[in-house]
């Protein structure tokens, strides 16, 4: 046998065990990667109707933000309004209840006075 001829079955070998050491590597990666895809295929399916699920609550939660505010808003009205009938109420009640009192006292001094005139 030539140098040549040894070279190339050296060769012929070590390209044959490479090729055995590759399938053999080869094999389980494959497997790998096939789970890889199912657990991928499996998360998608389960993602999207909880992605689905938070994207109803969020709208929900939307909608009922929205109402809280009309209420806040309705509320603030109602303050308004009603500070505004206290001040009314405050103007029409505070001055003839003040102008009763001092007709009151004065005419408490006036019959103190014509009561004090009479004694005498």
């Amino acid at each position: 046998m030539s140098p040549l001829e040894i070279t190339g079955l050296i060769a012929i070998i070590l390209i044959s065990a490479f090729a055995a050491v590759g399938i053999i590597v080869a094999i389980p990666i494959v497997r790998l990667l096939n789970r890889i895809r199912f657990l991928v295929d499996k998360l998608n399916e389960s993602l999207i109707p909880v992605v689905e699920k938070l994207n109803n609550t969020v709208t929900g939660l939307n909608s009922e933000i929205n109402s809280i505010s009309q209420l806040t808003q309705s509320a603030g009205s109602i303050v308004a309004q009603l500070e505004k009938i206290i001040r009314l109420v405050r103007i029409i009640i505070t001055g003839p209840i003040i102008k009763l009192i001092s007709t009151g006292i004065g005419l408490a001094g006036g019959i103190k006075k014509i009561a004090s005139k009479n004694k005498n």
